[in-house]
């Protein structure tokens, strides 16, 4: 089975994340893997893997891109083409009618306009509320996986050195780059003193904003905008808690990470945590009151948070593993190749 993978994008995030380990993995297991993705990605990706760069950044329906990716494709001659999220599947669905093999389009978030993918033959979703209501004959999913954290722990008293914060106060994490979608505006309404601290890890558009925001509300010692970290996983083993403000997810790499370091998440009802997490760690979207009441009662007993969500960190263990996602992904391959 030759499998040909394509990533339109040129960011650093989840779906960069995914689309690199779920390559790097499945080389093993397909007879040849070949992948077309920006020339920025070409070391991340291990030798046994044929990779053909290519910059897909541009505009989707660039005619000259559009010609580049089909010739690509139709001189290698895969079995399986499987275009990850929205522009790499309508640029694959522009061109299927120029190109060998059976179609796959992975969705990794809810987007208004979702016909790119009818006309691929098997949708595959990060997540089942990603492809609730999308209609299509095939419908299939596959949980993000993550490898598990080996690296060194970290415990609350180093956590408040480093940021030089009461040890005694309850330390709240929220990670994502600072858009308007993970709503961070929103998580800064919520907050007060008495929550103790929160720590926003990431960079992004809306920093200058978001700081201006923490300003006029007078929570510039509690609430701290960290910046990028590539140590949050150690991190984690050190706080309270982890909150999403989202406006939409697919199924975030920070939630799988934060469940099998058996950190409590609180999240916005958005896909992924709404199928994971008990309905008591869920609020509405884009309802400030009803988030920060939410916190107020979660971070009032956070042990009692862990006990609450200590089945989904068990099944997490389970589900949210590279093994598994690679394993899921592969039996789609053969389904859908005896068929």
């Amino acid at each position: 089975m030759k499998v040909c993978q394509i990533m339109a994008g040129d960011e650093e995030g989840g779906l960069e994340n995914h689309f690199v380990e779920l390559c790097n993995g499945l080389v093993d297991l397909v007879d040849e893997l070949v992948v077309i993705a920006h020339e920025k990605y070409r070391e991340r990706f291990r030798p046994g893997i044929r990779f053909l760069a290519l910059d897909l950044s541009g505009k989707r329906r660039n005619p000259w891109l559009l010609y580049r990716l089909a010739s690509l494709i139709r001189k290698e001659r895969p079995d399986i083409v499987h275009a990850q999220a929205s522009k790499a599947v309508d640029m694959l669905a522009r061109i299927r009618a120029f190109v060998p093999g059976y179609r796959i389009g992975t969705l990794h978030g809810r987007k208004k306009n979702l016909g790119m993918f009818a006309r691929m033959d098997t949708v595959i979703g990060v997540s089942r509320g990603v492809v609730e209501g999308l209609e299509h004959p095939d419908v299939r999913v596959v949980y993000n996986g993550i490898r598990p954290y080996t690296g060194k722990s970290c415990d609350h008293d180093q956590l408040a050195g480093q940021f030089g914060l009461n040890p005694d106060l309850r330390v709240t994490l929220a990670i994502g780059r600072l858009a308007p979608v993970k709503a961070f505006d929103n998580l800064i309404k919520a907050w007060h003193p008495g929550l103790g601290y929160l720590l926003v890890f990431g960079d992004g558009p809306e920093r200058a904003s978001l700081e201006m925001l923490i300003k006029a509300r007078g929570l510039q010692g509690n609430v701290i905008l960290a910046g990028f970290r590539d140590d949050v996983r150690a991190l984690m083993t050190a706080a309270d808690l982890l909150v999403f403000s989202s406006h939409r997810e697919g199924f975030s790499y920070v939630l799988a990470e934060s469940l099998l370091t058996r950190l409590p998440v609180l999240s916005t009802a958005v896909p992924g945590a709404i199928e994971v997490l008990p309905p008591d760690y869920l609020v509405p979207v884009n309802d400030v009151p009803a988030l920060r009441q939410a916190l107020e009662r979660v971070l009032a007993a956070p042990e009692q948070a862990r006990a609450d969500q200590a089945a989904v960190f068990d099944w997490a263990r389970e589900a949210l593993t590279i093994d598994r996602m690679l394993a899921d992904t592969l039996a789609i391959y053969n389904d859908v190749t005896r068929n």
